[in-house]
């Protein structure tokens, strides 16, 4: 029974070539180290003086 049993495998796809010029994307955390590195100037510049508080 088992002799006409045909196996299939999964065709490899080839992965897409990236276009060229295309921006690399930036990683998921960039945005929370974009913040924490804004917060920390804000805080640079209240601890100077700079704003006058």
């Amino acid at each position: 029974m088992s002799d006409n049993v045909v196996k299939f495998r999964k065709i490899e796809k080839k992965p897409e070539p990236k276009p060229p010029g295309k921006k690399p994307e930036l990683p998921s955390w960039a945005p929370f180290a974009g913040l924490i590195a804004l917060a920390l100037v804000i805080y640079g510049v209240q601890q100077s003086g700079l704003l006058g508080g």
